[in-house]
């Protein structure tokens, strides 16, 4: 057994140093590594503009048209893709504040021109795998330049608020609920690239995910720190049972018991996140401040739970009453806010909430037809693919983007729009999926 996995491992090393990657896919591979430098640090829109525009152009030439036209053939999930995205610009239409319609349609236009131009392209195996190893590498980097920054920040104002959640991010100016995203997806990649290939440094990778463990648990993001958790803790007891590595596994699963007790002595205001789910109790009416990981979490608080069950009644309520078509993508942030005001709910009115679920917004916003299109184009065809092919990498990251946009709205959100626009078409592009 031992000699088949050693004849194994050197096949893979051999497969991968013999690999060499053509002049069209070192040009592809050097824009998609620009595209994403700059959506993480989006500085400059034009650049990043470009960048983008430049990556999707090599896209289009990658290959011919008639071969995008089978691979359209092939891959049915396209066709929903552009099928859900064509439903929301007709939504648009419909609308009776089309100008608000476009401003919405923005952050979701990643929709249209990823599957038309990532998706319709087929890479190796080896490419891909070197791409996500580097958007791994640049979210690392731009994590220690966050956490460099936030230490500067605290050491100049004695503040330790600036080591937790969105000040963090503040130096990029993003969403910590996004970069939490982005540090699941590197943590996985790291890990898979770790113990199914074998890469020369690959021993590197193991204090870059320690290092992204410890920015995970700053960041504060509830709903991928517990998915990260969870999948670790999944594939410790797979490992540990399937390999028959017993004393690796529990070697693993201690290491891991110590680094979550050290970083829980050394950062416990982000246990403050998890006090949100003690007090689910809210009343629309309500005008209390809103929780913090910085402040004791009381029952007379605003916080991340009650706020959102409150919001997602309302948006229910909403999709009750215009179920088929929705309210309609440009009069869906003014109907919102008529049920707040409906509601007398004052808090989510005074800080201009969405409804923080992104399956909830697709619902009230495009009614069940959108719905359908959106569910069935961008989540079960696309899980039924990489199951089908075992790709579990890829697979566990459409899981984590099904799990995380139940708390938040991505398409609201250019880098939210972005990365799933971009990373579901992507995960799909290699040759293995159309045999």
């Amino acid at each position: 057994m031992r000699r088949i996995e050693y004849i194994n491992i050197n096949f893979i090393v051999q497969e991968q140093q013999a690999y060499r990657m053509s002049r069209k896919e070192k040009i592809l591979f050097i824009l998609i590594q620009l595209f994403f430098i700059a959506i993480i640090f989006p500085y400059n829109d034009i650049i990043t503009g470009f960048i983008t525009g430049g990556m999707m152009l090599c896209c289009v030439l990658f290959n011919s048209f008639k071969e995008k036209l089978a691979l359209l053939k092939e891959r049915k999930y396209i066709l929903w893709m552009i099928s859900f995205f064509a439903w929301i610009f007709l939504s648009i239409f419909l609308s009776k504040d089309t100008y608000e319609g476009f401003r919405a349609l923005d952050p979701r236009l990643p929709l249209l021109y990823f599957p038309v131009t990532i998706g319709l392209i087929k890479i190796s195996k080896q490419l891909k795998e070197r791409l996500l190893l580097g958007f791994a590498v640049i979210t690392t980097v731009f994590c220690l330049a966050c956490l460099i920054w936030s230490i500067n920040n605290y050491l100049k104002s004695g503040n330790v608020d600036y080591l937790y959640s969105d000040a963090i991010t503040a130096l990029a100016d993003q969403q910590s609920a996004y970069i939490s995203l982005m540090v699941n997806f590197s943590i996985y990649i790291y890990v898979w690239l770790f113990f199914f290939k074998s890469y020369r440094f690959r021993l590197l990778f193991i204090p870059a995910i320690i290092f992204l463990f410890i920015i995970s648990y700053m960041l504060a993001g509830r709903n991928m720190m517990i998915v990260l958790y969870i999948s670790t803790f999944v594939f410790v007891i797979l490992y540990i049972f399937q390999r028959k590595k017993y004393l690796e596994g529990a070697a693993l699963a201690i290491a891991l018991g110590i680094g979550c007790f050290t970083v829980f002595t050394f950062f416990p205001k982000t246990i403050n996140r998890f006090k949100d789910f003690v007090y689910t109790q809210y009343d629309f009416k309500h005008e209390g401040p809103e929780s913090s990981y910085s402040k004791a979490t009381t029952p007379d608080q605003w916080n991340g739970t009650n706020f959102r069950l409150a919001a997602w009644r309302c948006g229910w309520e909403l999709f009750k009453q215009y179920p088929v078509t929705g309210v309609h993508l440009g009069d869906k942030r003014s109907k919102l806010i008529e049920k707040y005001k409906e509601k007398d709910f004052q808090f989510a009115i005074k800080t201009n909430k969405n409804v923080h679920n992104n399956y909830l917004d697709t619902l009230f916003g495009t009614g069940i037809a959108g719905f359908f299109l959106f569910l069935t184009g961008w989540l079960i065809l696309p899980f039924r693919r990489v199951l089908a092919n075992k790709d579990y990498l890829s697979l566990l990251i459409i899981i984590t983007f099904a799990i995380a946009m139940v708390t938040e709205v991505y398409f609201d959100r250019t880098l939210g729009g972005v990365l799933f626009g971009f990373f579901i078409p992507f995960l799909l592009a290699d040759k293995k999926r159309d045999h």
